[in-house]
């Protein structure tokens, strides 16, 4: 095989093998949804499978298939969009993890390339704590500023994000019809920062929309999101220099991680903490 860390080329004898050389398995996971005018709708699972493609290059794991499907509801209003719901998500999450438990899995780091898969994620790593199997979860554009500090995600359909794509396929986006993301009030007092957090008088509340409420185009900036300094970088300013930078600097820092969350073992929950059974 020229990639044997990927689950989908294997044979199974090859698959067998491959959980008895190592139990850590990556699982790349994004979405199908709008983003903006200019980029593609796969996106998220794009980029996460280029993630997992990479991180599986350097370290001693698995990397199953892609999930390009993941909770994006809040996005349908935008044609081509596809959305599980957060209860079907979960379980799909808990039901591929239970078959990787199976083949004797005992780490696992899922690639995710959607903010919005978050809930199902957070409901599966609960359970796969109650079976004593360490869970992490990588967000990528929470994580740009370890290869470059000036590179911030500044939103949805962002330069950053748009330099990803570019990486991967230069004919993929459409960069002439990339815009500056500009949200939208939700009163002439109320601003948003994103879908989820509203500011009035330099407090901010909760709040819970879909994308027309905030942005027309599709790209929507997400102030919350990072520390960035500079919100007018424009798409147009990505580069496929840049998001190969990108890619690589990830993947030497995810399987920095890898190594290190190897060695993390879990007790049982009923063996520890003052309710422990003796």
């Amino acid at each position: 095989m020229a990639e044997g860390f990927l689950l989908e080329r294997m044979t199974w004898p090859q698959a067998q093998a491959a959980f008895k050389r190592t139990s850590f398995v990556v699982v790349p996971i994004g979405s199908t949804e709008q983003h903006g005018p200019h980029l593609p709708l796969g996106t998220d699972f794009l980029v996460a499978r280029e993630l997992g493609r990479r991180v599986g290059e350097r370290s001693n794991v698995i990397v199953t298939p892609t999930i390009p499907v993941g909770y994006a509801q809040y996005h349908a209003v935008f044609p081509g969009t596809l959305s599980f719901t957060e209860d079907t998500l979960t379980r799909v999450y808990i039901e591929l993890c239970q078959n990787l438990l199976r083949y004797g899995a005992t780490h696992i780091l899922f690639m995710n390339g959607h903010g919005g898969n978050t809930v199902a994620l957070r409901r599966c790593g609960e359970w796969l704590r109650e079976r004593c199997v360490p869970a992490a979860v990588a967000c990528w554009w929470e994580m740009t500023h370890v290869v470059n500090p000036e590179w911030m995600a500044l939103g949805h359909a962002c330069y950053v994000e748009s330099s990803m794509i570019l990486a991967l396929d230069p004919t993929l986006p459409d960069m002439r019809s990339a815009v500056i993301a500009v949200n939208k009030p939700l009163t002439a007092n109320i601003a948003l920062d994103d879908l989820r957090a509203a500011k009035f008088k330099g407090a901010h509340l909760a709040v819970n929309l879909i994308m027309t409420d905030i942005t027309d185009t599709g790209a929507m900036m997400e102030y919350g999101m990072t520390a960035a300094k500079d919100f007018t970088i424009p798409p147009g300013a990505a580069t496929k220099e840049m998001g190969e930078t990108l890619y690589e600097g990830l993947a030497n820092y995810y399987a920095e991680f890898i190594e290190e969350f190897r060695q993390v073992k879990l007790p049982p929950i009923g063996s520890v903490g003052p309710l422990a059974t003796v």
